[in-house]
């Protein structure tokens, strides 16, 4: 668990990352922190839904279910939505899509006919690693999620390898392309505080009109 104390303060826009093998007591613990922090969103499995609700209800607590695409094939993303739709009953408020930029358009396709119905009232992201994203993508990205009338994109660093990665150009690349200021901008990077202020300072440069619905998701 992360030191709540020293860490979450100060960071806008933080929220909870819950791990997949987060147990009763370990989402115990990330509630309270949510709950004394003032942190808006938790992020957690499908089948940890369960378990927080009953602690976060009405407490002004967003909780998110996350979700991995492994492939494009149409079972797949069959298996997905009724999962989607299984988590929204036990209490989810919105879902976290994780996938390739290669199944993106596949993905968007077969869902966004029914986005509506199958995300009435509830919020839907479509997460993808930052690395994997090329120069030219971002401008298919955004437009597939305005296709699929998406809340926004969560973009996570899997793995930093520091000047190597080009984190702060692909960030500013991807603020320079974002045409729409009705898509909110998430970020999974752990607990790598540098990599969440140079985030936070360079859309408070470019795009400081994203910052009220910037956040940042931290492992608990």
């Amino acid at each position: 668990m992360i030191d709540k104390d020293n860490f979450l303060d100060g960071i806008s826009g933080a929220a909870l990352w819950c791990g997949a093998d987060f147990d009763s007591a370990d989402l115990a613990q990330a509630v309270s922190i949510a709950i004394d922090k003032n942190i808006e969103s938790l992020s957690v499995i499908p089948e940890s839904v369960s378990i927080v609700w009953p602690w976060l209800e009405n407490k002004g607590v967003d909780i998110f279910s996350r979700f991995y695409l492994k492939s494009k094939n149409s079972e797949s993303i069959s298996d997905i939505t009724e999962k989607i739709n299984s988590s929204f009953k036990q209490g989810a408020d919105g879902a976290q899509v994780f996938l390739s930029f290669a199944d993106l358009e596949g993905f968007v396709s077969q869902l966004y006919l029914i986005r509506d119905d199958l995300f009435f009232n509830k919020s839907v992201f479509i997460g993808m690693d930052i690395s994997e994203i090329g120069p030219f993508d971002w401008k298919r990205i955004f437009a597939e999620l305005k296709k699929m009338r998406a809340t926004g994109l969560i973009l996570a660093l899997t793995k930093d390898e520091g000047d190597k990665s080009d984190f702060v150009g692909r960030v500013y690349a991807a603020l320079n392309e974002l045409d729409a200021d009705d898509i909110s901008l998430h970020f999974m990077l752990g607990t790598n505080k540098t990599r969440i202020e140079q985030v936070y300072r360079l859309v408070e440069a470019v795009r400081p009109n994203l910052l009220a619905k910037l956040k940042f998701f931290i492992n608990a």
